[in-house]
């Protein structure tokens, strides 16, 4: 019995599933890129159909060509630091902001790939701060890092939307994979 991953490889053409497979991406990630018209596809009915040669020649000419901009989104220095150092990459660059305004201002003044969104800050917390952001950007995405997943701003930030949630202190191998996985590498 052949595996998803097995089967995706071996076809020409794929189902959303298979290509996110592929690519090594979430499904969630492959719908918004198709949605937003950012990776080739057709469909077929109301399903979504990938042909590979056309998937990896846009891949080929997406890591040609596309750099990736990451924010991090910190009060801590020394976190922003350490965060921006683990995540350098040849064709990505790294934005910091101190608090939920400036990383605001920041999206709103350069196109942003991701945000890395600390959730306890000063002046504005990391809850409102993902409100604003996903209120002007729905489809932006955001990594959530802190040390109080069991919190009320948690609790706050579920009822908002979709995000991904990364406890403190930071395992950056897996930091810097989720990010390859949703910025590129």
């Amino acid at each position: 019995m052949r595996t998803q991953a097995a089967q995706a490889q071996a076809s020409s053409i794929f189902t959303i599933s298979e290509a996110a497979t592929y690519l090594k991406l979430p499904v969630s990630t492959m719908y918004r890129l198709v949605e937003r018209r950012e990776i080739p596809g057709y469909k077929v009915g109301r399903q979504w159909r990938f042909q590979r040669p056309v998937i990896d020649d846009w891949l080929r000419r997406r890591s040609e060509t596309l750099a990736s901009t990451v924010l991090v989104v910190d009060d801590e220095e020394e976190i922003r630091s350490v965060l921006t150092e683990a995540l350098q990459a040849e064709g990505r660059k790294i934005l910091q902001a101190r608090n939920g305004l400036e990383a605001l201002r920041w999206v709103e003044s350069v196109p942003v790939d991701l945000v890395i969104l600390d959730l306890m800050m000063p002046e504005m917390d990391g809850a409102e701060t993902f409100r604003r952001l996903h209120k002007a950007h729905p489809e932006l995405p955001v990594v959530i890092v802190t040390a109080y997943a069991e919190s009320d701003l948690m609790i706050k930030v579920l009822e908002i939307g979709p995000f991904t949630v990364m406890s403190k202190p930071v395992d950056v191998h897996k930091l810097r994979k989720v990010v390859d996985q949703i910025a590129g590498p």
